[in-house]
């Protein structure tokens, strides 16, 4: 996976804190790390998250597929700033971040709730329930990140997706909703790639 993603992302970010910056294209980062833009898909469904310090501090994306360099500056913008879960992020914050850039391939519908590994895929689940729709997703990362087990992340998915149940019924409820058909759950691969601000600055001061 290629940094020069991460590094477009900040890019990205830094013009519209800074609007007295000109904003440098993808191809001098792919340049400046010796990277090849033809190992990258041209265009992938795919989400940017920001950290500060280690904690999640934005993180939006899109399963529709978009060419690479408009999608990264699309939601590298989105992440940072309508995040509803969090205030825009400020030119002040920009020492203490890190972003991300993954990339999604690979949907397959599964029919058990296990079927998926912890670190490789990622999972989206949709399903409507008394009148009301409920989805979410959770990159592959995430369950590794937070030291989950399955059952914890098939669960916290749950509560992303705005449905409340106990975790002791959390196995039931899926075997029944794939069983029953009312309920899909997919999983995925994702490629990820992350920069500090201080390792983005460095080959940006280079080019």
């Amino acid at each position: 996976m290629s940094k020069t993603l991460s590094c477009y992302a900040f890019e990205t970010l830094i013009n519209k804190l800074q609007t007295d910056s000109k904003k440098i294209p993808l191809s001098s980062y792919f340049e400046i790390l010796g990277e090849d833009s033809s190992k990258l898909p041209a265009s992938a469904p795919l989400f940017i998250t920001w950290n500060k310090n280690q904690s999640l501090r934005g993180c939006i994306g899109t399963f529709q597929s978009l060419p690479i360099s408009s999608g990264v500056s699309k939601f590298a913008i989105n992440s940072a700033f309508q995040d509803p879960r969090f205030p825009p992020i400020k030119a002040k914050e920009l020492d203490s971040l890190s972003v991300s850039v993954t990339l999604l391939d690979n949907f397959r519908e599964i029919k058990n709730a296990n079927d998926w590994t912890i670190g490789l895929n990622g999972l989206k689940i949709s399903f409507e329930l008394d009148g009301d729709y409920y989805s979410g997703t959770f990159l592959p990362s995430v369950a590794e990140d937070e030291e989950w087990d399955k059952i914890t992340t098939l669960y916290y998915l749950l509560k992303k997706a705005d449905y409340s149940i106990a975790k002791s019924n959390v196995a039931e409820f899926y075997k029944n909703g794939l069983d029953e058909g009312w309920l899909k759950l997919v999983k995925y691969d994702g490629l990820k790639q992350g920069v500090t601000y201080e390792e983005f600055n460095k080959i940006r001061n280079e080019i």
